[in-house]
């Protein structure tokens, strides 16, 4: 693919993602990692506006099989990974995570997981009542490329436990 089809392809997904987001009642459901990534508004996902995010996705790792999206700056210590769940009904859960980082975020050295649901047009923040432990800013939680299981480790990159997707929920695997 050229660059004047890839620009073109990327505006088109934008617009469709701009239209359905004004339109809850017409609102499609979303299908690619990149479609959940865009889609999403920047008051629920904290990366800007969705062409802001358009090119984060030049520099990430997206992986549309799979249903994940990896960025690490090349220049700064900024990193995330958003990754989607299918559900049982065909709709997806994502997932954003911002790994805990101390050395190079000292003052805002908390890690971040968002789980965000799609239910009636709108987007909703699940985190709190689809994780089975609580929400520890210390640890990292790894989304994964492959699998079911988001990896928790500590500072040191230790694993703690797993949680797994499983019948729509997230259940807890290891100490």
């Amino acid at each position: 693919m050229n660059t004047s089809q890839s620009i073109f392809t990327s505006i088109v997904t934008i617009a469709i993602v701009l239209f359905a987001q004004g339109s809850p009642s017409l609102a499609i459901p979303f299908r690619s990692v990149q479609e959940h990534f865009l889609g999403i508004p920047s008051s629920v996902l904290p990366l800007g506006s969705p062409e802001n995010r358009q090119r984060y996705l030049s520099y990430a790792i997206v992986d549309i099989p799979n249903g994940y999206i990896s960025y690490q700056a090349s220049d700064n210590p900024e990193q995330f990974e958003f990754a989607i769940f299918r559900k049982n009904n065909g709709q997806y859960l994502a997932a954003f995570s911002i790994p805990y980082d101390p050395l190079f975020f000292p003052e805002q050295s908390s890690s971040r997981l968002i789980l965000l649901d799609y239910r009636q047009g709108q987007w909703r923040d699940v985190t709190r009542e689809m994780l089975p432990v609580p929400l520890d800013r210390t640890l990292t939680y790894r989304l994964p490329r492959v699998g079911r299981d988001i990896v928790v480790v500590n500072r040191f990159q230790e694993e703690l436990y797993r949680l797994r997707w499983q019948n729509d929920l997230f259940v807890r695997l290891g100490t």
